[in-house]
């Protein structure tokens, strides 16, 4: 990351330090899901509204949401969601083995973590069910089959809660459209699917969380960080007993993820034995190499820290069902499988996110396959990369400068260099040397000073592998390797026509989880007919920016 970021990271962890924990921002998370009623193998996805509970407005404070799908004392699944202002957008994938039932999904921030005695349950969760058309378990209580689930909303009856007048939502046969007739400006989500007949489960719409959140006093926190520019994660040294012994206290831990966009992380060791990454959050599933700068006692290595709560949750209402909903259960089921075999990123559009912290406009890049292939990594640094000087030192090992821009004449550093493969630090710079030039694809050169955590590199290389995995790199003992759930891409369907190949058969119609409205203005969604008949409905639902929520749902045919 670049000086200006992590002198802004700087000022934000010496803030949380002098920050009295009483006078923290109280967060409350509602989500806006695309339905309430799924099958087992949907995605669920959902939009994220964090408020600063005492002003009833977005909070700016975190960047990052924990989700939690539960059943009872048992987590089912689990998701992370960025934040920006307050907002953002993501899903859950649910298990094929996922057993019929009905369960709770969760949000909170890191606030909510460190905030003394909170309640998971309260007005911000929301009862979810799911039906298995694959398996006779059940979750929960088994109960007889009923005509309807207690306390819930049946469908087809004329009950639709918290509908405000500043938002319009209409239908003219071939497109939806949203109206702000508000004096300000809303941020919405919207979603139109396809109504299969389930019960609705009642859930409280932004209105009513709201009015939750309403009248909360003082509050106690514990001492975890506020995640300001992103996840926060959490790691602690295994396999010594003794750190000061070992001289791991006050040592440099360093995580990172292969890919072709570098994401590189360094955290000081405490006499505990425990370290803090402040990252800019993680995005997708990766695969992250935890290590620890310098020698390293055998056994000894860095383990990362699960950052949900796992707190339990109050019992939802058993799931009853209803034999009537048989045929409907099937072809929804049907549907959701034939999507699955016809996944195609083309029927989504991903949202933007943020950019590779190393990125600078005058990154230079050597693509290998451009010049006369060397067998030596020191033939390709000495003939090919000019922004590269490789030299050995007295003691015989490598030594590789970068070429700076910020030094006039353009000089090679005189300090430390960061050397990356696929984007993962590699302290000995000879295993660069040695390392393969034909699984190379391309070599990436930031030519400017960085500082990552509290280390300064003067430029940072990064050689890129044709399949971005170091393929054929010899790890060290004290290097782990593990899987780590980064924050969801925020997606978005627009409801456009696919192609004809595409076999279009999803119940989800049009999903647009990030939308801004200014005052007056208008915004048209088409909604094309999937190869079923039926009716549909479109809700949209959100908050002004003055604090008044606002929701509107229609009901259509196709």
């Amino acid at each position: 990351m670049n000086k200006t970021l992590s002198f802004l990271l700087s000022l934000a962890c010496a803030l949380c330090l002098v920050l009295p924990l009483e006078g923290r921002v109280v967060e409350r998370t509602y989500l806006f899901t695309d339905r309430d009623v799924y099958v087992a193998g949907d995605e669920l996805r959902y939009s994220a509204f964090c408020l600063d509970a005492s002003r009833g407005e977005l909070s700016n404070v975190s960047s990052v949401a924990y989700v939690e799908l539960r059943n009872g004392a048992s987590t089912v699944c689990t998701g992370k969601v960025a934040l920006k202002g307050g907002r953002g957008a993501g899903s859950l994938k649910l298990p094929v083995t996922i057993p019929t039932g009905n369960y709770r999904l969760v949000a909170y921030t890191s606030q909510n973590k460190a905030e003394r005695g909170y309640d998971y349950t309260g007005i911000a969760s929301k009862v979810i069910s799911v039906y298995n058309v694959f398996s006779t378990e059940r979750a929960g209580e088994e109960m007889p089959d009923q005509v309807r689930h207690d306390g819930m909303v049946q469908a087809g009856e004329d009950v639709i809660p918290g509908l405000t007048r500043d938002l319009e939502l209409s239908w003219d046969g071939q497109a939806l459209s949203l109206v702000n007739h508000a004096r300000t400006a809303m941020s919405l989500s919207l979603s139109v699917y396809h109504d299969d007949g389930f019960p609705s489960n009642g859930n409280p719409v932004f209105a009513d969380f709201l009015s939750g959140c309403a009248g909360l006093g003082s509050r106690v926190f514990n001492e975890d960080a506020p995640e300001y520019e992103g996840e926060v994660i959490r790691a602690h040294v295994a396999g010594s007993s003794d750190l000061l012994s070992s001289g791991l206290a006050g040592r440099v831990a360093f995580l990172s993820s292969p890919s072709i966009s570098p994401e590189v992380y360094a955290a000081t060791i405490d006499p505990e034995g425990r370290a803090e990454f402040y990252t800019g959050n993680i995005y997708g599933e990766k695969e992250c190499v935890c290590e620890i700068e310098g020698d390293v006692p055998a056994g000894v290595h860095l383990e990362l820290e699960s950052p949900f709560a796992g707190m339990p949750v109050a019992a939802v209402p058993p799931l009853r069902l209803d034999p009537s909903l048989k045929d409907a259960l099937l072809e929804r089921s049907v549907r959701m499988q034939i999507g699955r075999q016809f996944a195609s990123d083309t029927l989504q559009d991903r949202l933007p996110v943020r950019d590779n912290a190393l990125k600078c406009e005058d990154e230079v890049v050597y693509r290998l396959d451009d010049y006369t292939r060397f067998p030596t990594m020191e033939e390709v640094l000495v003939e090919i990369v000019t922004h590269l000087r490789y030299r050995r030192r007295s003691d015989g090992t490598a030594d590789i400068k970068v070429k700076l821009n910020d030094v006039t004449g353009g000089l090679f550093s005189q300090g430390p260099t960061l050397m990356l493969l696929d984007g993962v630090p590699v302290f000995d710079q000879q295993k660069i040397i040695d390392y393969d030039p034909s699984l190379v694809e391309a070599i990436h050169v930031y030519p400017h000073v960085f500082s990552i955590g509290q280390r300064y590199f003067e430029g940072v290389a990064n050689f890129v592998t044709y399949k971005h995995n170091l393929p054929s790199f010899p790890f060290g003992d004290q290097v782990r390797v593990v899987e780590w759930q980064g924050v969801s891409y925020p997606e978005a369907i627009s409801g456009e026509a696919v192609t004809e190949a595409y076999p279009d058969y999803r119940p989800l119609r049009v999903w647009q989880p990030l939308l801004e409205l200014a005052p007056g203005a208008r915004c048209g969604f088409p909604c094309a007919r999937p190869l079923y008949g039926g009716s549909f409905i479109a809700v949209a639902e959100g908050i002004a920016a003055d604090g008044t929520p606002v929701r509107a749902e229609i009901r259509f045919e196709l």
